[in-house]
């Protein structure tokens, strides 16, 4: 008899928990299918690349290793796979550098192809990204069941894969998402302009079902994200209970939410990443400012430093911050960027803006064609909200304030730090120095 299959399709962002599924996969019965570019990143196989007709690495990146026991590529490598000994004897002809002739790689295809079914057959959760639903090992799968995490972040046609794959069977598809966090990553201003950076969550949007109780942050960190994205919906459970924050200043020692203010001076500078060069900004000032306030948190393991994370819109700015701490003995924070934090949070979260300019050129009523020159993405209100509801204890943001003021969204965020008496001059931050472990 034909099993079953729920496809839990995800963004590479996905915030799903996999350790979940592992505690639990022989009731479960996940197996995590990545595509063919992924899968030659650690068994290379002639004629497919593990990069793209661009030059960049496989969308996936690397496969996850904490996986290996659920991924399917290593389950046709190892017993009880009945295949595995035979593909096995293959890779290891293939690490010696035998030449193959095109019947021997039809041969090696179909052993896959067999090996593949067999743990295919056996396992009751699929999971991969959407791009990977149309693989033509899955086409063997009886799905009933479609769940996509993160649909906000996908575009449209990337939504509509696994759907259009398994519409002969599916029953129940389900989109899981946040249509004001971030959005699909569209360069081509033509695109965006045809609405592909619309998602198809955010089409239906009001159709959704909203989860209006979150369970991460401290209610005074909830507060403000809370009546500007949600229209005051977004509730904190009554039963949560996080620690006092540690971060403040002279005035209010302890402030879940506070906003350091910096001047600084911009850096043009062009970084590498995954995707190849780009141009980047950096602000030295912030740097100091944002090194010297993590120096403080884990000063004596106050707070421990996988607790805390540092976001910031660029990548030449998280570069320059990790050096910083490398230089002052710090290690284990996390430095990225806001769109890769997404889905992840830790108990004390660092914003750094970077954006500034000379006070001759702060314009109190900005075109928009003024805001997207002097700060660029950094007024993208879904990136705004991501980055202010990552945190449990408390939120430290260090920027510009006058420059940030004339954006609407970044004004009613510092007048609300101002409200709650948290905005203060960036070197006036403080960590109180009592253990907040031993708490």
């Amino acid at each position: 008899m034909e099993r079953s299959s729920w496809v839990l399709s995800f963004r590479l962002t996905s915030s799903f928990d996999l350790g979940l599924l592992l505690r639990r996969k022989t009731e479960m019965k996940p197996l995590r299918v990545y595509g063919e570019q992924a899968e030659a990143t650690e068994f290379p196989l002639p004629g497919v690349s593990n990069r793209s007709l661009f030059g960049k690495t496989s969308q996936e990146g690397r496969p996850n290793q904490s996986l290996r026991s659920i991924t399917l590529h290593h389950r046709i490598r190892q017993a009880p796979n009945p295949y595995a000994a035979e593909i096995r004897k293959f890779d290891a002809q293939l690490r010696e550098g035998k030449i193959f002739s095109k019947e021997d790689l039809r041969v090696y295809r179909r052993v896959l192809g067999k090996a593949r079914k067999h743990e295919l057959e056996r396992h009751s959760v699929i999971l991969c990204t959407c791009s990977c639903a149309a693989s033509k090992s899955l086409k063997i799968l009886n799905v009933r069941q479609i769940l996509i995490d993160e649909a906000g972040m996908a575009t449209e046609p990337e939504t509509l894969i696994p759907l259009v794959c398994f519409s002969k069977t599916v029953e129940k598809v389900v989109l899981l998402g946040d249509h004001k966090q971030l959005r699909p990553v569209v360069k081509s201003e033509q695109l965006q302009s045809l609405g592909m950076d619309r998602s198809l969550f955010e089409r239906y949007h009001r159709d959704a079902i909203m989860l209006d109780t979150q369970y991460r942050m401290h209610k005074d960190i909830c507060s403000f994200p809370s009546v500007e994205f949600y229209g005051g919906k977004l509730k904190t459970w009554s039963d949560l209970r996080r620690l006092p924050s540690i971060l403040g200043h002279t005035g209010k020692p302890s402030c879940s939410v506070i906003f350091g203010s910096v001047q600084g001076h911009e850096q043009k500078l062009l970084v590498s990443t995954e995707d190849g060069n780009e141009n980047s900004r950096a602000n030295p000032e912030e740097v100091t400012q944002v090194v010297r306030i993590i120096k403080q948190l884990t000063l004596d393991r106050t707070v421990d430093p996988k607790d805390i994370a540092v976001l910031t819109p660029y990548n030449a700015q998280a570069a320059a911050i990790s050096r910083g701490l490398m230089q002052r003995g710090v290690t284990g924070v996390t430095v990225t960027s806001i769109t890769k934090s997404q889905g992840s949070e830790w108990r004390y979260v660092i914003v750094s803006t970077v954006r500034t300019c000379p006070r001759s050129d702060v314009d109190q009523r900005p075109t928009k064609s003024w805001l997207k020159k002097f700060l660029g993405f950094v007024v993208d209100p879904h990136q705004v909200n991501v980055a202010i509801t990552r945190a449990q204890e408390a939120l430290c943001i260090i920027g510009d304030h006058l420059l940030l003021r004339c954006c609407p969204l970044w004004h009613r965020l510092l007048d609300f730090c101002e409200a709650q008496h948290s905005l203060v001059s960036a070197e006036k931050v403080r960590v109180q120095r009592k253990s907040a472990l031993s708490s």
